[in-house]
């Protein structure tokens, strides 16, 4: 008799623990990164004010213990209101440009519970820049419209420091265009070929 009560108790106390086990629920793996990131380009504030944005859609290549692998598209909007024009006097327009990118993006989590992460993110892709305006020299009788568009290769590194909350995270970065480097390109430090943007961004896990 006992060892029959013995046989059910042991029974019972498995089917327990399988039940408890099954009712487990792990974490699931994220498979899309969204990123908004909202820009200042520091070295242009010279041409006027400026503000942008730059997006991201990317999917973990893989996913280890601190480092993280994503790949990826990004598209980057800058504007720059030309009124206030330090180097041409009496132009009222704008100059803006749009960019498609390819990302990959290293990503180092030093502690455990990956809150904190560093990253280190090359991009390539092509650049729209757009500018357009009227430029007056009432005493040169001077008035004309201009509108100028160039289309370019471009290519940099963005680098991140962020915080990871839950599925969301918050991250400062500097996002710099290498573009004049290996072309002889950068005649001076405001060119448009040397853009550097200043930041913060959001992220979300889906």
């Amino acid at each position: 008799m006992k060892n029959q009560l013995f046989i059910i108790i042991t029974l019972i106390t498995f089917k327990t623990i399988g039940q408890t086990q099954s009712s487990v629920k792990y974490p699931e793996k994220k498979k899309w990164r969204l990123e908004l990131l909202f820009t200042q380009d520091i070295l242009n504030t010279s041409y006027g004010d400026n503000f942008g944005f730059v997006f991201k859609v990317k999917k973990p290549a893989f996913q280890k213990k601190h480092f993280d692998l994503y790949y990826g598209v990004c598209y980057q909007n800058s504007y720059i209101d030309e009124t206030d024009n330090l180097f041409t006097k009496g132009i009222d327009g704008y100059t803006k440009d749009n960019g498609l990118y390819m990302v990959y993006e290293l990503r180092y989590q030093p502690f455990q519970k990956k809150k904190f992460y560093v990253s280190l993110e090359p991009f390539i892709g092509l650049t729209h820049l757009k500018s357009k305006g009227t430029l007056r020299i009432p005493e040169h009788d001077v008035y004309q419209k201009y509108k100028k568009n160039y289309t370019y290769f471009n290519y940099g590194l963005s680098q991140s420091i962020g915080i990871n909350m839950n599925d969301f995270s918050i991250s400062g970065f500097a996002w710099g265009s290498l573009k004049g480097f290996l072309d002889n390109g950068r005649s001076r430090p405001a060119d448009f070929d040397s853009r550097l943007f200043l930041g913060i961004g959001l992220g979300y896990s889906l």
